[in-house]
This record gives C-alpha cells, structure tokens and sequence, in this order.
C-alpha cells in the first residue's frame, strides 16, 4: 500500500482529467464582505493554500454557484489563497488582513486566472482578504499565485483513507527535486477527517520553509480522501 501511495505521488501530472475550460465570459463578483482588519500586522512568511476540490465539490452538493467547479470541470488541486501570515498570531484572526480599501474586480481581472483560482468570487475575496496585505495590485498578487502554483507537482493523492503524515510525505517526495520536505506542509481536514488542503509555507523571499505546528493535522490521524468524481 506504501509502494502504490508513493508511485501515485510521483507520477506526473497525468492524473489531470482533461483541460480546464475557461468560460466565454468572466464572472461578475459581489463586494468582499469586511471580517476583520489587522492592517499593521507584520508579515512573517506566506501560506499557499491549495484545495482538494473533489472534497470541496462532494460537500457543494451540485450548488449552482460551484457548476463551474464542480460540474464542468475536474480538478484536482487548486488553490484556495495565497497568505501573509504572522509568526505572532495566535489564532486565524490575528494575520493580516484587509489592508487596502476594498475593490471589485472586473471579471478580465480574474478570468486568466479561474483555472488555478477556481471562481471568480473566490479571486476577488482572495485578493482583498489576503493579497492586499503584501502586494500593490490584485494582477501582481494573482501572477505570484500562478508562479507558485505552477511550480509544484501537483499529482492527485490516492483515494481512500491514509494518515497525514502520509499524505504530507506524498506531496513532498513528489516534489523533493524543488528541495519540499514534509515540515514545510501542513495538512488541514473537513469535518469527519475529510481531506481538505495542503498549505505550503514559504518564508518572504517565497523559499520553502518550516510550517508553524499550530493549524497542522497531526501525522498520526487518519483522513479520508475523497476520489474524482464523488
């Protein structure tokens, strides 16, 4: 079960089922929502936060708003934000956050880029959430979220159910010629131990670097990866 869960890893990126297909127009967005702002905050390192969009589509349950992902399209891998984080913060809230006044992206701002940020609104809430805390425009943060993206083999992981530590050394030995070891990976997991995402930590100069343990999924649990298609 080792052997094939390495093998599966280390293959490339044949598991992509057919291309993406952008649609023939972009999507308008709503205005972010404001949560939360922490402006001053210093930025320590980033997070790139890349989503297992079959457990995504499985829990949307054929939303209309996710047709796009879920229906007319199979995706692996995508990602979900790129982060600034804070080496200081206690909890989620206390990253930074909401940095520039708040913008609504035209749809050509975001439709070069559905096929790695899969939804328009997820683009726009990205940006303004996150991306404006360290970067001086939303086209300059979603090309460094394309580089990054791009950088990486991005293979599926097998279905069914391994530990986190197994999934974590998955990832980085498909990727260990780029110098990823599994302490730059945390692992995050839905309800029910449902495999979620994969954050990759780099440090200011978007090298690899150690994970911070809180917000990690510990080696030992057991997750459930849910396959293409369910």
């Amino acid at each position: 079960m080792r052997l094939c869960f390495v093998l599966a890893f280390a293959l490339p990126l044949l598991a992509q089922i057919g291309p993406c297909r952008v649609p023939a127009q972009g999507e308008r967005t709503r205005p972010t929502r404001t949560d939360w702002v922490n402006r001053d905050t210093r930025t320590d390192y980033f997070a790139l936060a890349l989503s297992w969009s079959p457990a995504f589509c499985a829990e949307s349950k054929g939303s209309r708003s996710q047709r796009w992902q879920c229906q007319e399209n199979s995706f692996g891998f995508v990602v979900h934000g790129l982060w600034p984080q804070s080496a200081a913060a206690r909890s989620g809230r206390e990253h930074p956050r909401h940095c520039q006044a708040a913008t609504q992206l035209p749809p050509e701002a975001t439709r070069p880029y559905l096929c790695t940020l899969p939804g328009a609104q997820l683009a726009q809430d990205q940006w303004v959430k996150h991306g404006s805390c360290a970067w001086p425009d939303a086209v300059s943060y979603f090309r460094q979220i394309e580089k990054l993206y791009q950088s990486l083999t991005l293979a599926d992981p097998p279905s069914g159910r391994h530990t986190a530590g197994a999934l974590k050394q998955g990832f980085a030995r498909a990727n260990a010629a780029r110098g990823l070891r599994p302490e730059h990976l945390q692992v995050r997991v839905r309800p029910r131990n449902q495999f979620s995402e994969v954050l990759v930590c780099y440090d200011k100069q978007f090298r690899f670097r150690a994970c911070p343990a809180s917000g990690n999924t510990p080696d030992r649990v057991e997750v459930f990866v849910t396959p293409r298609g369910k």
